[in-house]
This record gives C-alpha cells, sequence and structure tokens, in this order.
C-alpha cells in the first residue's frame, strides 16, 4: 500500500516538473519589449461570412479585444455573454471584441449557427487550423488578450472570467478614447 502511494507522489511529481519545464520555454518564447509588452503577432483569418480580417487592419478603428474560444469548450461559451457585453458598452468608444474559433474543420459547421443562434455581433474568426493559436502560443482555451492600437497585448487571461470582469474593464478603460474627449485621446488616468 505505501508503495502504491510512493509510486503515485512520484509519478505526480515528475508531472508538475514537466509542466513547470513546458511553462517556462512558454514565457522564454514569447517576445517582449524592453517595457514588458508583448507585440501581437499580426494574422489574417476568415469570418463567418468568408471575409478575409486582418488583425493591424481593426487595429487602426481602436484596440481589440481578441479571444480564444471552440464550441466544444464550456467556459468558452459561458464566457460569450460577457463579451457581448463588453463589445455593446464600449464599442461605441472603439473597443472590437473578435472572438478566433479553434474548432477543427469537423466541428467548424458549428460556430456559425451558434453564432447565430445567440444573436452575437462580435467579430468571429475561424482558425481551424490552429496556425494563429500556435503564433499566440494558446494552450488553453478560453484565452483572452486585450491589444493596443499599436499593436502591444496590455492584458492577457485565461478561462471563463468572474461576473464583472472588474480587472479586464480596468484594464479596457485605461487603453479607450475617453468619454470627454470625444474618443479622440487615450483615457484619463486617475
Amino acid at each position: 500500500m505505501l508503495l502504491r502511494y510512493r509510486i503515485a507522489a512520484h509519478r505526480l511529481l515528475g508531472l508538475r516538473h514537466l509542466l513547470l519545464i513546458l511553462a517556462a520555454i512558454v514565457v522564454a518564447a514569447l517576445p517582449a519589449s524592453g517595457d514588458n509588452t508583448m507585440k501581437a503577432p499580426d494574422f489574417t483569418l476568415s469570418n463567418l461570412s468568408g471575409k478575409n480580417v486582418t488583425l493591424s487592419e481593426v487595429l487602426r478603428e481602436g484596440p481589440v479585444l481578441l479571444d480564444f474560444w471552440a464550441t466544444w469548450c464550456k467556459p468558452c461559451i459561458k464566457a460569450f455573454p460577457g463579451l457581448q457585453e463588453l463589445q455593446e458598452k464600449y464599442g461605441p468608444r472603439g473597443l472590437r471584441v473578435v472572438t478566433v474559433s479553434v474548432d477543427s474543420p469537423k466541428s467548424q459547421s458549428r460556430v456559425g449557427p451558434f453564432i447565430n443562434s445567440k444573436k452575437y455581433t462580435f467579430e468571429v474568426l475561424l482558425d481551424t487550423e490552429g496556425r494563429v493559436a500556435k503564433r499566440y502560443h494558446i494552450m488553453a482555451i478560453p484565452r483572452t488578450l486585450l491589444i493596443s492600437p499599436s499593436g502591444e497585448i496590455v492584458y492577457a487571461t485565461m478561462g471563463n472570467r468572474p461576473t464583472g470582469h472588474k480587472e479586464l474593464e480596468k484594464a479596457i478603460l485605461d487603453i479607450l478614447p475617453s468619454e470627454a474627449d470625444g474618443g479622440a485621446g487615450p483615457a484619463k488616468k486617475g
């Protein structure tokens, strides 16, 4: 009996070490600039209408909240009403919510009907081969990144966000044009 526990503990420690090593490799692979921010890799993907959408072009209009998800991911689906709320609340001030479905070619056919049935209005892009997810080092979903108009990743979170999205909303407000400026400049920090 004691031997079983030792074997189980050894396997658990081995798995823990492996995960730590993998995490270190991923962090080391992420490009960073001198001010601890990362540049978001540019990409072009098709949306649900078949139109190509390029991140750098969307960023010309304002910040982007980029969310990686899949139809089979329950936490991803739970996060969608919050993403829609952020789109409705901050879209008029320039925020664009862009979601990237990492569904495989087999499950891709479910993406459009799901989005349409819920009447979500944010942009949905298809990354069926996982090329963009790989460039962003996406290891688990949902994964959400806030990208400033200059292309810097200023906030990142993994998993379903708690109700209210307080930290995410603060990060959004920090890079959105203030309402007092009529959308002409960055938010005032107070």
